[in-house]
């Protein structure tokens, strides 16, 4: 079993919010286990993530970029760093 080594913030907790109910999965569960590879994470489930997570922050993220995520504290830095990057360029 993993411990999470990320922030829950709101946008971490969204996220996790999100992960969890398109891995089936509890958020708590995937906090102590944020390994994507020990859930469901496949395509399908990706395409899902993306739409969700997308919808939910209004920014666009880039999918080859969130198919090489590995955790979900990877995914919880990608989302921070399309938001950052988007505020940067607004």
């Amino acid at each position: 079993m993993t411990t999470t080594s990320f922030h829950m913030d709101a946008t971490a907790t969204t996220v996790v919010e999100i992960l969890s109910g398109v891995l089936e999965t509890t958020p708590d569960a995937l906090v102590e286990e944020p390994l994507l590879g020990a859930y469901d994470w496949d395509s399908v489930a990706i395409l899902e993530a993306l739409v969700a997570l997308e919808g939910a922050f209004g920014v666009e993220i880039d999918l080859q970029a969130l198919h090489h995520q590995l955790t979900a504290g990877d995914l919880i830095e990608l989302v921070r760093a399309t938001l950052t990057e988007h505020l940067g360029a607004s």
